[in-house]
């Protein structure tokens, strides 16, 4: 973690999300953490093969009250997966690829834009190794990653405020790593009941009234209806036939 000394720049509360307790000796760690002072740099790297997951060598960190940028070098071509939820490829692409973190309703689902949640972790799947990482920056803030091949392969962050706030997937395997995530995101509430009736969902109607009109032809059909989505908002009634 980085950040100002006076800590004036916003750093996402623990009550928003509880940091995981706990803590392990460096000697039964899975992942080394290096220094480098001058000039500055860390290093992540896997233990069991000295495989170098998280390095920032070669580019300038940037922070500042309202921009961070972030770099790390990555293997040739790299299997990258995550960053939010978008309409992009599962695999992600390596070059001239920008993910900006903005949540968003799209219509029609268009391909290659920003969906509802926003989740600042990705996961790289190393062949070489058949080892897979991930990597979270804890941060609110807005961002882009840029993930590009020109003068090297690397992933960069760049956000308008908040602080580096990294945490380190160890894996080995991808279950792991989706394990040790959500112990850093809390696992997904259940289902609420009604979630698991029948839906009906569609943009444009015009009216509470027009709305009404189509729950009663459900009723009238003796077809079961739990819930309405209409596009704009959210109405919630309830037909049981």
């Amino acid at each position: 973690m980085i950040y100002d000394k006076a800590e004036d720049v916003y750093q996402v509360p623990d009550f928003v999300v509880p940091r995981p307790g706990g803590s392990i000796g460096s000697n039964a760690s899975l992942l080394e953490v290096s220094i480098e002072e001058t000039p500055f740099s860390f290093t992540v790297t896997r233990k069991s093969n000295e495989e170098v997951l998280f390095t920032t060598k070669g580019s300038n960190i940037v922070f500042e009250d309202q921009y961070v940028r972030l770099r790390t070098s990555l293997p040739d071509n790299p299997s990258l997966y995550g960053l939010g939820e978008h309409t992009d490829p599962l695999r992600l692409p390596t070059s001239n690829y920008v993910r900006t973190f903005w949540a968003r309703d799209a219509g029609a689902v268009p391909l290659n834009t920003n969906l509802y949640g926003n989740h600042p972790v990705y996961f790289e799947h190393r062949a070489t190794s058949g080892n897979s990482h991930g990597v979270l920056l804890l941060s609110s803030s807005g961002m882009d990653v840029k993930i590009n091949n020109d003068n090297g392969q690397y992933l960069e962050y760049n956000t308008i405020g908040g602080v580096i706030d990294l945490y380190f997937l160890a894996g080995p395997a991808p279950f792991d790593v989706a394990r040790e995530y959500s112990e850093i995101s809390k696992k997904a509430v259940m289902m609420p009941y009604w979630g698991f009736g029948f839906h009906n969902c569609r943009f444009g109607y015009k009216s509470v009234e027009e709305v009404a009109a189509v729950v009663a032809n459900y009723s009238a059909a003796k077809i079961p209806l739990e819930t309405m989505w209409t596009g704009t908002c959210l109405i919630l009634l309830r037909a049981w036939c």
